[in-house]
This record gives structure tokens, C-alpha cells and sequence, in this order.
């Protein structure tokens, strides 16, 4: 699900700023758009923030073991109105919806 920088910096740029005020807190569904493992960082898109996305921190993702999303997930995202240069929302607590990609290639070769 990667979209366009281009056109998706447009948009940022013609919506001006989001409409709520910092530190206001919200829920929503939506599907992770890039993971970096490496830094343990994506992103999340969300048609609740549109045409912002969510920053995510692995420390936001509520799961066992090592955390970690795949792009395509889909999931229920905690998250806060954050006045930051990068990015207008910063996720506090991630759920993965459904199991994606990843946990279903793992478990197709067991059995």
C-alpha cells in the first residue's frame, strides 16, 4: 500500500493543519503503510487522519515477544494529536486486526 510522496505531500500541504489541538487523544483502524525493524519504526495509515499518517514506536505495539509489523497489516491504533515537524500523530498503543502476511506464512508450513 505505498502511496505516491509526492502527491501525499501535496495533500499535507493543502490541508493545512490538522483540526484538533495538540495532545487530543483518539482511536481508529488502520493499515500499516512501512516497518523498519532496524529502527524499530513505521508507519500507519488511517483514513481518521487523512492525509496524515500515524508515527509508531515498536513500544506502542501490544503484543509478546519481539514486535514488530509487517506493511499491509491491519490494526486498531491508540493516538495522540502531536505537534512534531515530521509527523502530526504519534501512535500509543497498536493492536494488530489480523494476523498478516508474516504470521501466516509461519504457520502454513506447520501441520
Amino acid at each position: 500500500m505505498e502511496r505516491d510522496p509526492i502527491s501525499a505531500d501535496a495533500a499535507r500541504q493543502a490541508a493545512g493543519e490538522p483540526p484538533e489541538p495538540p495532545g487530543t487523544l483518539r482511536t481508529a483502524e488502520g493499515t500499516v503503510l512501512r516497518w523498519r525493524d532496524e529502527q524499530g519504526t513505521g508507519v500507519i495509515a488511517s483514513t481518521a487522519t487523512a492525509p496524515w499518517d500515524i508515527w509508531c514506536h515498536f513500544s506502542a505495539l501490544d503484543m509478546p515477544g519481539f514486535r514488530s509489523l509487517t506493511p499491509g497489516d491491519r490494526v486498531a491504533v491508540e493516538f495522540y494529536r502531536a505537534d512534531q515537524e515530521s509527523f502530526r500523530y504519534v501512535a500509543r498503543r497498536v493492536r494488530r486486526l489480523d494476523p498478516g502476511p508474516s504470521a501466516a506464512e509461519t504457520t502454513e508450513g506447520t501441520g
